[in-house]
């Protein structure tokens, strides 16, 4: 079986990934060793911290983050986070996925190190709302297909390229 990227694995980072290359022309193929909602991600319970709510920052977003993370964080990669973290929401909601609301809102709560109510959820099953959004979404693209009930034995590596890989 040939295809322009296989990606391995169906929790929220591989869902993702999967949904940026699908917008391309290419083939996309996921291989998941169960079914393609059952892995780990569907047990995350915690929300998304995402600076979106009226009194909020992306600055006050990365300060928080530095302060939780003892200052020891990367600080680019934390400003990756909360710079680009509204827009992957705003994504997810297009996608379907469905936050906690209070009337046309969305619910944002206060957790933790932040300084500000930040944080989405959907319920108490967040992770399984954003896997069943990517999930829905993937699988009505034509040139997405799922490889199911299929476990990767052996990366096939090439000059430190990977090219592909063995999976039963």
């Amino acid at each position: 079986l040939k295809l322009d990227y296989l990606v391995i694995g169906s929790g929220i980072a591989g869902l993702s990934a999967s949904n940026k290359l699908a917008s391309t022309d290419c083939s996309v193929g996921v291989i998941t060793k169960s079914i393609s909602k059952e892995g780990s991600t569907q047990y995350a319970q915690g929300g998304i911290a995402v600076a979106m709510n009226e009194d909020d920052t992306t600055k006050y977003h990365f300060e928080d983050t530095l302060k939780a993370g003892a200052e020891l964080c990367n600080k680019d990669a934390v400003s990756i986070l909360v710079e680009e973290g509204p827009a992957r929401v705003k994504e997810l909601i297009e996608l379907g996925a469905n936050f906690d609301k209070i009337g046309q809102k969305y619910s944002f709560t206060k957790e933790a190190a932040h300084g500000k109510r930040r944080i989405l959820h959907a319920g108490d099953a967040t992770g399984k709302e954003i896997e069943k959004a990517l999930g829905k979404h993937l699988k009505s693209q034509l040139n997405v297909n799922f490889y199911e009930n299929t476990s990767v034995i052996q990366l096939i590596v090439e000059d430190n390229n990977c090219l592909g890989c063995l999976a039963v």
